[in-house]
């Protein structure tokens, strides 16, 4: 595909697993990157999709390519954390969309509204039945797999954003407008309680998000579960007491990304289909690129791998590597590129990318999945822009660190500073001496502090975040470096300038 071309690249579907359940298919799709999972469950050629992300195109095929009719699209609630794909399911593929309760109301669009444990038929042996289940938001609803051969017993449980592996979902989100958290969080242990605690232990459980996710705390890392592991092992279904339960959930809460707000909204509109988004994206060339990114409103968000993006870039552009795989698979040195975009930059801001050109496609799309629409790309990317005459190319500003005597250098003249841009409790668990910790989530809103005649020096654990951290003091004016290798080089090569002392394994 050329630069230009307003088609959609069908990334990799992040199909994980295929589950049969007494002859009904489950598949799920994973997209590490978000920490989401979409489902498909079939059964005697039918079939219906839930939570399915913005981009579609590989649900479709995956219908095509089986045979199977899809019956509706099934909504375990508004999401806030990206952007779903039903309101292009529904022109697409004529699928009905349904939802819980009192979710009509808000739509711009027309979701069929279930009731309390209303069942939508999918084949002769099986069907789908709505349980209301809200906390994490009003309408939120679990939707049970059950067998109406056996007198309809729940088989499997799509839990949504209500009970997740090792944890639940969190009751102070935007999708909960006009309830406290502490209202939201009654209800989610009601919802716990006297809904799912009831279903059979070896009902199986198939959450909306996994570890990674901002919808909760302390999510678990496996893609399925069952009722009765979960009431073994999950904290959220050991509690007894109301109030005690509310107090746990509404506090410890991670902080919410800026731009769940904007999905909400997205998701309740129904998102613009993702061709069309597309066809909006520009393709300037680098003459007219540099032009463009005069604009105050225009942020430069380049896709490339860390280290070409140290090699060189444009001028005040901010760094988020992508990654490979389509956001399917999230290697143990790449980061969450769509959440980190969506907590850094406004979602009103234009979006100028910078791309390999065989990824261009794939950085809009991820955008998009987060309901962010890219304005316009540079053609040819940096090789483009490198070998245009006026076009200026900046270097990132990394440090080594391979003693102490190098770690005490970054500190001298007490012009220095070491940040810490991990979670607090990464910080607290170990972290470099005279290190201040400056969370990158918390780094826009904290820069009014930093003084600009002073250098800073970034680490995180292996250097994701930093790189990140780094770009945007960079663009603000600061004089910024990146420690290589982040802490787990710290630890590995000045273990006695960590706070704990402790050698660890050499990179």
């Amino acid at each position: 595909m050329s630069d230009g071309e307003a088609d959609c690249l069908i990334l990799p579907s992040g199909l994980k697993e295929t589950h049969d359940i007494d002859g009904a298919s489950v598949r799920i799709y994973y997209l590490e990157c978000l920490a989401q999972a979409s489902y498909m469950i079939s059964h005697g050629g039918n079939a219906f999709l839930i939570d399915p992300r913005r981009d579609v195109d590989a649900y479709l095929q995956d219908l095509e390519s089986g045979g199977l009719t899809l019956k509706g699209v099934l909504l375990t609630h508004v999401h806030a954390d990206f952007v779903s794909g039903h309101q292009e399911l529904q022109e697409r593929a004529r699928a009905k969309v349904y939802m819980g309760a009192g979710s009509a109301e808000r739509c711009q669009f027309r979701p069929y509204e279930t009731k309390d444990g209303e069942d939508m038929s999918l084949s002769e042996k099986f069907a789908v039945r709505a349980v209301h289940t809200p906390g994490h938001t009003p309408e939120s609803v679990t939707w049970l797999l059950i067998d109406k051969e056996e007198n309809n017993r729940a088989k499997a449980a799509f839990t949504g954003d209500t009970l997740f592996i090792g944890s639940c979902g969190r009751p102070d989100l935007v999708g909960s407008i006009g309830y406290t958290a502490e209202q939201m969080a009654g209800f989610m242990f009601d919802s716990l309680n006297e809904k799912l605690k009831t279903l059979p232990d070896d009902t199986k459980v198939y959450p909306a998000h996994g570890a990674g996710s901002p919808c909760g705390k302390s999510l678990g890392t496996g893609l399925s579960s069952t009722i009765g592991a979960e009431k073994r092992t999950n904290i959220a279904l050991q509690f007894q007491d109301r109030n005690t339960f509310v107090k746990f959930l509404t506090s410890g809460q991670p902080p919410a990304p800026g731009y769940f707000k904007h999905d909400v909204t997205q998701n309740l509109q129904g998102a613009l289909p993702l061709s069309k988004a597309i066809k909006n994206v520009g393709w300037l060339e680098p003459a007219d690129f540099q032009k463009a990114i005069e604009d105050e409103q225009v942020v430069v968000l380049d896709s490339r791998r860390i280290e070409d993006f140290n090699v060189g870039h444009v001028p005040g552009a901010l760094c988020f590597p992508a990654g490979q795989a389509g956001g399917a698979v999230v290697k143990a040195e790449e980061g969450n590129f769509a959440i980190w975009v969506g907590t850094l930059i406004p979602h009103t801001a234009k979006l100028a990318i910078v791309a390999y050109t065989d990824q261009a496609f794939e950085t809009i799309q991820r955008l998009a999945r987060i309901g962010y629409e890219a304005s316009f790309v540079l053609k040819r990317g940096m090789k483009a822009w490198e070998s245009t005459i006026g076009c200026e190319v900046q270097k990132s500003q990394r440090v080594e660190v391979n003693t102490a005597a190098d770690y005490d250098a970054l500190l001298e003249k007490n012009d220095g500073v070491v940040i810490d841009i991990r979670l607090p409790s990464e910080f607290e668990s170990d972290h470099a001496k005279s290190a201040i910790n400056t969370p990158l989530n918390e780094l826009k809103n904290i820069l009014k502090l930093f003084d600009k005649s002073k250098k800073y020096y970034a680490y995180c654990s292996s250097g994701y975040r930093s790189a990140i951290a780094l770009s945007l003091l960079r663009k603000e004016g600061f004089d910024a470096y990146d420690i290589v290798n982040g802490f787990v080089g710290l630890v590995a090569n000045v273990p006695e300038r960590t706070m704990t002392g402790k050698v660890r394994r050499k990179l």
